[in-house]
């Protein structure tokens, strides 16, 4: 697998863990984080710990599932450099966070307004 893959892999595992601490601070404690939980799973709601934790889980869990992949069978099955560029594995991360920072807005949005009323 290419180092930057894994660096870049890394770096956005980060950015959630960042994005859960200041979801973290910036949200009252009877937050309501939205979740897809697959096909028909739109319009569920998590606590603020279990929503804020999810996110950084998953995206650790993809980037286990496609480093090893990517170290064992592409590579163990492919001649060549040894170097296999794998250029989901960032993608596949950057939209994780991309809709994590949504769902704190959302969540954010939802607590203002329930405030305000």
């Amino acid at each position: 697998m290419s180092s930057v893959s894994f660096v870049v892999g890394g770096l956005l595992v980060g950015v959630m863990i960042g994005v859960s601490l200041y979801g973290s601070r910036i949200l009252p404690s009877d937050a309501r984080i939205p979740l897809h939980l697959g096909p028909g799973g739109y319009g569920s709601f998590a606590s603020k710990t279990i929503g804020l934790i999810v996110f950084p889980v998953a995206g650790a869990v993809i980037f286990a599932l496609l480093t090893g992949i990517a170290e064992h069978v592409i590579k163990g099955n492919h001649g060549g450099s040894g170097t296999t560029p794998l250029i989901i594995l960032p993608i596949a991360l950057a939209v994780i966070a991309a809709t994590q920072w949504g769902a704190i807005a959302v969540a954010r949005r939802n607590t203002t307004a329930r405030s305000g009323q």
